[in-house]
């Protein structure tokens, strides 16, 4: 017996899933900007933004954050996307044991 399911409502059921279970299609991601506090836990947990700021932004300097030193009344800009292939491809050079 074989059976024929149709491409389309293939697509919505596996998108479903998907959204049900949190997973973002990569072009969502892509020019979308986060907060520091959001990338800290999301890409970072159980770090905050301090550890953040010492031991990814300060230490590696990285080309996804816009305004490293944003001082007082601006804050960080964060390109998602490339923030999160960087972090795949570094997670073991960063010194995840250094508390804040």
């Amino acid at each position: 017996m074989q059976l024929v399911i149709n491409d389309i409502e293939l697509r919505k059921a596996v998108d479903q899933v998907m959204k049900e279970r949190g997973y973002v299609p990569a072009e969502q991601l892509q020019g979308r900007t986060i907060s520091i506090k959001e990338f800290a836990k999301k890409y970072c947990y159980p770090h905050g933004i301090d550890w953040v700021k010492k031991e990814i932004f300060y230490k590696f300097k990285p080309s996804w954050v816009a305004n490293i030193h944003p001082g007082k009344g601006s804050s960080f800009t964060i390109f998602e996307m490339p923030a999160a292939k960087w972090m795949e491809e570094h997670r073991k050079e960063i010194n995840w044991n250094n508390g804040e």
